[in-house]
């Protein structure tokens, strides 16, 4: 019995549902909007349902029943693409788009490998990434504009599959010149009168409360910020600490004031940082290449990740 669909016709759907109009879907797929409209129109045919509503002017519409299909479709796309890496890895290499999400304190201690050593053993790959909050970057997953998501595995849906690539245990910073800078560890207990410096980005700030409320304690915020150099730069010039799980190469800040790193004596769980796809897409050569780039990265550079 013949499928009632292309695997074209299934491209064009997810890249109008992705790009929301059916002119900028064809502009993404190379295709004229007629074209475009055509194969759509012979989709909804052969499968006896409408997937869009067209709103001149306005763009279009998933129905609810094209909302359920797509994620269906996009595991379809998914495992035609993994079947053609996988056949074409071993003669010609990783080749293709491949756009890798992450969450932007994480970006600096993942991308820039990524970009350079990566991108240097697979020249043929189309690489490229995107930045966002972790609500962001499942939005984008699922829509097929980033393929991979380098995210916390605190607050992941069940509609994704994490692999941890590395746990990562928090610790705490203060100026150089604060009191308690001298001693290499501290306890949270230690810190419930002084004031934090929240990193305030989905899911930092859950896990910085689920951190607290672990132990039976309270934070006093006394700033919140979503960029984590302007949090360190704070807790330089002495206006409180702020919990993190990142390690820099230096203890300098970017506007020239040192801080220290004290342990937590607390039993804290760790937090993982995994590589994320959308649950029951397939592990293709590009996801298995990076996944295992990433593994052997980290542990070469005894990378720590920031909260």
């Amino acid at each position: 019995m013949p499928l009632p669909f292309t695997l074209r016709q299934l491209e064009y759907f997810a890249a109008i549902a992705s790009e929301g109009s059916l002119s900028a879907a064809a502009e993404r797929c190379n295709v004229s909007a007629t074209g475009l409209a055509l194969a759509l129109d012979e989709l909804e045919r052969n499968m006896e349902i409408q997937l869009v509503i067209r709103r001149k002017g306005k763009g279009v519409e998933l129905t609810s029943a094209g909302s359920s299909l797509l994620r269906h479709a996009q595991q379809l796309l998914a495992g035609a693409e993994s079947f053609a890496d996988q056949a074409a890895q071993s003669s010609t290499g990783l080749r293709g788009r491949f756009v890798v999400g992450c969450f932007p304190t994480l970006a600096p201690f993942f991308l820039p490998a990524a970009m350079e050593h990566f991108g240097r053993e697979h020249a043929e790959l189309e690489l490229s990434f995107a930045e966002g909050s972790a609500p962001e970057l499942l939005d984008l997953l699922f829509k097929g504009q980033v393929d991979v998501a380098i995210l916390y595995s605190v607050d992941v849906s069940g509609q994704v599959e994490l692999e941890p690539i590395r746990d990562y245990r928090p610790y705490v910073i203060i100026a150089k010149s604060h009191r308690l800078a001298k001693r290499k560890k501290v306890s949270l207990s230690d810190l419930l009168e002084e004031p934090l410096i929240q990193i305030d980005m989905r899911p930092s700030r859950q896990n910085t409360e689920y951190i607290f409320a672990s132990q039976g304690h309270q934070p006093s915020i006394r700033y919140t910020t979503k960029n984590y150099e302007l949090a360190r730069c704070m807790v330089g010039r002495g206006l409180g600490y702020s919990l993190l799980i990142q390690r820099p190469a230096t203890l300098r800040t970017y506007d020239g004031h040192d801080v220290a790193m004290l342990e937590l004596e607390d039993d804290l769980s760790q937090t993982t940082v995994g590589l994320i796809r959308p649950h029951g897409a397939p592990e293709n050569a590009k996801y298995i290449a990076l996944r295992d780039f990433l593994k052997a990265h980290t542990k070469a550079a005894g990378l720590q990740a920031p909260l």
